[in-house]
């Protein structure tokens, strides 16, 4: 009979409880559309599904269904044929998502993480982590921000470490 883990039971008793409490009503598809309509209208002054097709590598069918799905949410207004605008909802949720981003990115480099890198893992965590962890990764990046002299020490040892 095999010998019961204490470590591997708390690991499976916490994967459970991540499956059955969401961190958000809002889905991980929600919040990559929510940020990308952002950072267009911040580039182009404007977003129009077209676009939204692109950047998400979706087809433009299942952005219509989305963007109406945000506008019964009330995170955008969209009328048929123009452009798309953030609700005041929607841009807060929108800045939000690309500040989770930023700040991972952000985290993820300090690490010695290369910024692509860094980006691209940012991409996919920053719609899972809850908001204590984003918290405590916010105050870890501005701690560091404000304390050359600590992370010029710590780039040192990573330096180090990597040879």
């Amino acid at each position: 009979m095999p010998s019961r883990d204490k470590t591997t039971s708390y690991i499976l008793s916490q994967l459970r409880e991540a499956r059955t409490q969401p961190l958000t009503d809002l889905t991980t598809s929600v919040e990559d559309y929510m940020e990308v309509i952002y950072e267009l209208i911040q580039e182009k002054g404007y977003a129009r599904s077209i676009d939204i097709s692109k950047y998400l590598g979706v087809k433009s069918p299942s952005v219509t269904s989305m963007i109406q799905r945000l506008d019964k949410m009330g995170l955008v207004d969209y009328e048929r044929y123009r452009g798309i605008t953030l609700t005041s909802n929607g841009e807060r949720l929108a800045k939000s998502v690309k500040e989770r981003h930023l700040v991972i990115a952000k985290f993820l480099q300090i690490l010695g993480v290369a910024e692509n890198v860094a980006n691209s893992d940012a991409e996919g965590i920053e719609h899972h982590v809850h908001k204590v962890t984003i918290d405590r990764i916010t105050r870890f990046v501005d701690f560091v921000a404000k304390n050359q002299a600590w992370f010029d020490t710590f780039q040192r040892s990573l330096s180090t470490h990597s040879s």
